[in-house]
């Protein structure tokens, strides 16, 4: 069975706009994704790790823990062996309370996370989807 990580902000955790409510699983497209692979015959496992308000690598000044370089080698060392990692970050880097909210600071900052993904001994052999 393959396993895919899906790290991510709000936009794949299936936030319902102006609540605090999540989609279910099956509505969010790691659940689409996983059943459909499913269906279509693979093995596969959609293993979700998103949270509204997670950041490439910086901290978010109202919300701990939203520094998204601090969580991933523990994510991709505790649910390893994965098969694929899909990170989809740098949409809350453009917020307000960023001092550096430009288009040349996100793509600096993803690089920085991507390079520290691909630095993970357990990240080899795993491939990626560059956004």
């Amino acid at each position: 069975m393959h396993q895919v990580l899906v790290y991510s902000d709000s936009l794949s955790w299936g936030i319902i706009p102006d609540t605090r409510q999540r989609l279910p699983f099956d509505q969010r497209w790691p659940g689409v994704l996983e059943n459909r692979l499913n269906i279509s015959g693979q093995r596969v496992r959609v293993i979700e790790d998103c949270l509204n308000g997670r950041r490439t690598v910086s901290s978010d000044p109202f919300k701990p823990g939203r520094n998204g370089s601090e969580g991933l080698a523990q994510r991709v060392e505790m649910h390893s062996p994965l098969s694929l990692i899909v990170l989809m970050l740098g949409t809350n880097d453009f917020q307000f309370c960023h001092p550096y909210s430009n288009a040349w600071s996100a793509a600096r900052a993803w690089r920085r996370l991507f390079m520290r993904f691909e630095e993970h001994p357990l990240s080899q052999g795993c491939r990626s989807l560059r956004s």
